[in-house]
């Protein structure tokens, strides 16, 4: 397989949008604040060690509400406005949709947990 012909998953791109439109947001908010919201959600994204697929999947969208709770604790405190909420709360929930749906199929193919 080619690399001109290789596509990332659609949970790729809509991750790096979400985090690049944010980053504008976040670089203004208060140091304490942007650590706090690294700490829980940004950095933690890919999950830890070696654990299985459905596992991560899981990990992911714990992360993604996550960074739901922020966002709305952010657009409450009125440091994001209504139309970057809602657009970020809709993107968010493609993207948890998107997970669920790749635990349905790894429940359904049965893949065995990662033996630790």
């Amino acid at each position: 397989m080619s690399l001109s012909r290789f596509q990332n998953p659609k949970i790729h791109s809509d991750l790096l949008q979400i985090f690049r439109e944010f980053f504008g947001v976040h670089r203004n908010m208060g140091k304490y604040l942007r650590i706090t919201i690294e700490m829980n959600t940004i950095e933690n994204i890919g999950g830890e060690g070696r654990i299985s697929l459905f596992e991560k999947t899981s990990f992911i969208r714990a992360q993604i509400e996550n960074i739901k709770a922020f966002t709305t604790l952010l657009w409450q405190n009125k440091s994001l406005s209504d139309g970057f909420y809602l657009h970020i709360q809709a993107k968010l929930e493609e993207v948890s949709k998107q997970v669920a749906g790749w635990q349905k199929y790894l429940a359904k193919v049965g893949r065995p947990p990662y033996q630790k």
